[in-house]
């Protein structure tokens, strides 16, 4: 129950969308997919293309992660590259539709690139295992009644509002959230305290083209140290600060990523193709504390 209110990556980033929605009128615009005119989308429509399709898609993303402590000159940890893969997939009940994803990012060599697989903590000496972000599922929904876009609950028993209009900066609507995630850590006795700030780039062009729009995402995220840096009792917070943007295809992907993911991580290639409403979204967290789990298990059994 306590995975269920997770946030994502890069990410995570679109269930938040969903909580911060609100009902929404424009003239001359219906909220419906229904077209207003020819070769015109109308902005609900546009909303959920930007979403997913029910064609696979990505959001790659780089950026950096770093360390930020009160009274001390601010630190940068990591770099960060990677992406989400998803897609639409229709809800049993035929009234709209699941995002399905999955996600992947890479810790890096802030100065040299290089993906890390250990790392020297500068406030602790401890050398420690890299635990990439290897989040699946991270699944959000959508319903669709009488032409209106709606986030609710994986299984579809609670419902968090409308989708919320966007700004228009000239040739750009930007659709924006500002979330503050609070709640349990699962294997924590604190709670998740965070900020997950987030604006889509959506080219007004995109109203009159078909298939996918471009659009570019800037992130920003406040929140804990993570558990691999072993660093619970330690003053300070992590700020993530990455761009994105979307891919149509897994090819246009960096060679180095598509091998990496190729060779180690081969779930990662493809979208979702099915959901399990009942299953809890992933976080860096609960992956955290699987992995541990498993390896203990393992420990015993020798």
């Amino acid at each position: 129950m306590r995975a269920k209110k997770s946030t994502l990556w890069v990410t995570v980033i679109v269930i938040v969308v969903g909580l911060v929605m609100w009902a929404w009128r424009k003239p001359g615009h219906r909220p419906d997919g229904m077209r207003m005119g020819p070769g015109q989308k109308s902005l609900g429509q546009l909303w959920l293309e930007m979403q997913a399709t029910t064609q696979q898609t990505l959001y790659y993303m780089k950026g950096y992660a770093y360390a930020f402590i009160p009274g001390q000159r601010p630190r940068r940890l990591f770099g960060l590259e990677g992406y989400n893969i998803r897609r639409l997939i229709e809800t049993p009940e035929k009234d709209g539709y699941f995002v399905a994803t999955r996600e992947i990012v890479f810790y890096t060599d802030p100065r040299t690139g290089e993906i890390l697989w250990e790392w020297e903590n500068p406030f602790t000496g401890e050398r420690v295992e890299v635990f990439h972000i290897t989040n699946d599922p991270v699944n959000f929904r959508v319903r669709i009644r009488d032409g209106r876009y709606y986030s609710v609950s994986l299984d579809g028993q609670r419902e968090f509002g409308e989708m919320r209009p966007p700004q228009e900066w000239e040739d750009f609507y930007v659709w924006y959230a500002d979330v503050f995630p609070f709640y349990p850590l699962p294997g924590w006795k604190k709670k998740y305290t965070a900020a997950e700030l987030f604006d889509f780039y959506v080219p007004k062009r995109a109203l009159h083209t078909q298939g996918p729009p471009e659009v570019m995402v800037s992130w920003t995220r406040v929140g804990p140290w993570l558990p691999w840096m072993h660093m619970d009792d330690h003053e300070g917070v992590m700020i993530y600060h990455a761009r994105s943007r979307r891919f149509t295809s897994w090819n246009a992907l960096p060679d180095r990523i598509k091998r990496l993911v190729k060779e180690k991580y081969p779930l990662y290639m493809k979208a979702p193709d099915k959901v399990d409403p009942h299953r809890p979204n992933a976080t860096s967290w609960t992956v955290y504390m699987e992995e541990m789990k498993k390896r203990k298990a393992r420990h015993k059994e020798r």
